[in-house]
This record gives C-alpha cells, sequence and structure tokens, in this order.
C-alpha cells in the first residue's frame, strides 16, 4: 500500500478515528456524533460538519459559526439602515 494512504488512528471513546497527521485528501470534518475532529469522516453527513481546511478549524467550528453568524447580523443592521 502507497504511504500516503496510510493513516494513523487513535481511539477515543471506544472509537477508531484519524488523528491529525492524517493524509487529508479533502478537508476535515467536526464529527457531532463522537465530538472529535475526524479525517477520514466516520460518520453520516447530516452528523458531521464541514469539510474544514485543517484540523484546527474543524475543532473549532463553534467560534468560526459566531463569527460568521456576528458578520451577517452586522450586515443585516447596515441593510436595514440602523447604523
Amino acid at each position: 500500500m502507497l504511504s500516503w494512504l496510510r493513516r494513523k488512528t487513535s481511539v477515543r471513546n471506544g472509537q477508531e478515528g484519524a488523528d491529525s497527521s492524517s493524509w487529508n485528501p479533502t478537508g476535515w470534518w467536526w464529527c457531532l456524533e463522537h465530538d472529535r475532529v475526524e479525517n477520514p469522516p466516520d460518520a453520516p453527513g447530516h452528523r458531521r460538519l464541514g469539510p474544514y481546511p485543517s484540523a484546527a478549524d474543524a475543532e473549532n467550528w463553534r467560534a468560526g459559526v459566531e463569527r460568521r453568524n456576528d458578520r451577517w447580523e452586522e450586515e443585516d443592521r447596515r441593510w436595514a439602515g440602523d447604523r
């Protein structure tokens, strides 16, 4: 098997999943079922968020959502002429 196809795994909560040194062909996901970063994803699409460009981005998904929501709320206020 080619070395880039190998992936290191770790065990967390009794589940096997990819660690941050895994080969990343398409991105990283935050698994809502396992409460962890995964690559490749280990849960169906409706139970994960992503893909994110890095494991750190996937792990910090909440901060990204809050920044985006704040930006959208500010745009809505400007659109409505409240500013």
